[in-house]
């Protein structure tokens, strides 16, 4: 924008404004010369840095941290951090064997979890623990079975398998947290309303969204219902995290209840014909990309509000041919000969405290 305000270009007018009938002159090297040089050097910084501004009053996903700054200065909005996964594990081995508080287990990949609490193995050589991930993100949601591993192999331990992990999420996005400040200066949170129980549950680190209903049992009651900021069902301690926090901040009396969101599996299969030289992987990748990107669209429109009247949250519905519609939108794809989703060619009916997750696509 100011691009061209440059020391030149200042110095020149500068200098072009000096007049000579009052004994100055702008000659090169005299002494206005010398003097304007610093002074529109000066200049010239204030016209870059008016570049910034913008970003600053009107804070975008582009605009870094001036997000941060503009979210903690004037709405006491920070951005959340990630949280760690966890998972319960099981071993087998030498009965009285003790397995020690921090014991490190890995993945083939080189995940670290370590062991939160002792494990002696009971007379049977079995005995059961929890795993936590070394650090926050969602990278540490893994399956069951994959921690294979261990810095330091344990004599007498013969066995232990890991069910699949959970509650891993990752710092939150510049998008998600200008959401935050853009909805704080749309729908202010005041006294005690939908908005401020709301805005209480995002400021937990690992929420992605939280659906509010006022009065859903009679005067006195909210509930809030969770969902983690992979589009999950958030784990126990995350919705623990949110009820302690809505229990330190609610109005006195009132009676709040915060539960996870429920799992829907959804399941798609299709047969295509392709154009020649498409790749159907390609296609199948492309497919699960943008029916994923659908399912968080549905999520977000429901979770994202605030029910005044418990009866106006109802169920939704993933519709069939918009699932289509992804499908013969697909480059690559020429035609159709069959599409399902959770087995049936018709309309998706989701419950009102459930949200669709993307499970097995395949397209043949």
């Amino acid at each position: 924008m100011y691009e061209n305000q440059t020391v030149e270009a200042v110095k020149a007018r500068i200098l072009s404004a000096i007049r000579e009938d009052q004994g100055l002159s702008s000659m090169a090297g005299g002494f206005a010369d010398g003097v304007s040089g610093p002074v529109a050097e000066e200049i010239s910084r204030v016209y870059q840095a008016l570049s910034a501004v913008p970003s600053m009053l009107f804070v975008d996903e582009s605009s870094g941290g001036y997000i941060d700054l503009v979210g903690r200065q004037y709405y006491n909005i920070t951005r959340r951090s990630g949280t760690r996964a966890y998972c319960d594990i099981s071993f087998t081995g030498t009965p009285g064997l003790t397995i020690p508080a921090g014991t490190a287990f890995l993945t083939a990949g080189g995940l670290s979890f370590t062991l939160m609490a002792q494990v002696v193995l009971g007379d049977a050589g079995t005995g059961s623990g929890r795993l936590e991930a070394a650090q926050v993100g969602s990278v540490y949601n893994v399956e069951a079975g994959t921690i294979s591993r261990m810095y330091v192999n344990l004599p007498g331990l013969t066995g232990y398998r890991n069910e699949a992990a959970e509650g891993g999420t990752d710092e939150e996005s510049d998008a998600a947290l200008l959401a935050r400040i853009q909805e704080r200066v749309q729908r202010p949170p005041t006294s005690g309303n939908g908005y401020q129980y709301r805005q209480w549950a995002l400021e937990v680190p690992g929420v992605g969204n939280a659906k509010v209903v006022e009065l859903p049992d009679g005067p006195g009651t909210v509930s809030v219902t969770l969902v983690d900021s992979n589009y999950e069902p958030p784990a126990e301690e995350i919705v623990t995290a949110v009820d302690d926090h809505i229990g330190e901040e609610r109005p006195i009396g009132a009676a709040v209840t915060v539960a996870a969101a429920k799992r829907l599996d959804v399941t798609v299969a299709a047969t295509v014909t392709l154009a020649p030289g498409a790749d159907r992987t390609a296609v199948e990748t492309a497919f699960r990309a943008g029916l994923e990107e659908h399912c968080h669209s549905l999520i977000d429109g429901k979770f994202s509000a605030v029910y005044y009247d418990p009866d106006e949250d109802l169920p939704y519905t993933m519709l069939y041919n918009r699932v289509l519609a992804i499908l013969l939108n697909l480059p690559g794809v020429e035609n159709f000969s069959a599409l399902t989703v959770n087995g049936g060619m018709e309309d998706l009916t989701i419950q009102k405290d459930e949200i669709p997750v993307l499970g097995e696509v395949v397209v043949s």
